[in-house]
């Protein structure tokens, strides 16, 4: 719940995830905390940070954590902030293949683009497959298949601009 709210911007968001963490008596649980708040963080520099620090591989490894995190990052609520994201992610999805769980490049990539609707988003999509024509074949297909609700919600959005035109 405590999560729920802190994306939400309910009230302040470090006071209850504060008041949260004293509360867990699970050691795992409360070093998974840790690592979300500043994913949840209502400061888009500490988000940006956190995100910088998913770079470095050690950042990565409770993949879990990681893909929760990306998720909360890139809630809809926050996807005018977090849209800055997406071309790193793309860009980091290669090595997250060589270091990672054979289910962790997908996770990462259904976290990040799972919640976007925008045709910014698309285009960033687009952009890195066209940039990257011999990208690894295996990543190319699930960046496709991560981001195929983007494309349809895009796709969705064109149609209704033109609706709207002809009324």
């Amino acid at each position: 719940m405590a999560l729920a709210l802190a994306v939400r911007d309910y009230g302040s968001d470090s006071e209850i995830l504060r008041k949260q963490l004293v509360r867990i008596k699970n050691e795992d649980r409360k070093k998974r905390m840790e690592f979300l708040i500043p994913a949840l963080s209502a400061d888009v520099k500490i988000r940006d940070a956190f995100f910088t620090s998913l770079k470095e591989e050690k950042n990565r490894s409770k993949e879990a954590w990681v893909v929760a995190a990306l998720a909360y990052l890139h809630h809809p609520l926050r996807a005018e902030s977090s849209g800055k994201y997406l071309p790193e992610s793309l860009n980091l999805l290669a090595e997250i293949q060589q270091t990672g769980d054979i289910f962790f490049p997908y996770s990462w990539l259904q976290a990040t683009f799972g919640a976007y609707q925008s045709p910014t988003a698309a285009r960033t999509v687009r952009a890195f497959i066209t940039k990257n024509p011999t990208y690894n074949p295996k990543l190319r297909a699930k960046i496709l298949q991560a981001s195929d609700d983007l494309f349809r919600a895009e796709k969705l959005v064109q149609q209704q601009a033109v609706l709207g035109k002809k009324s």
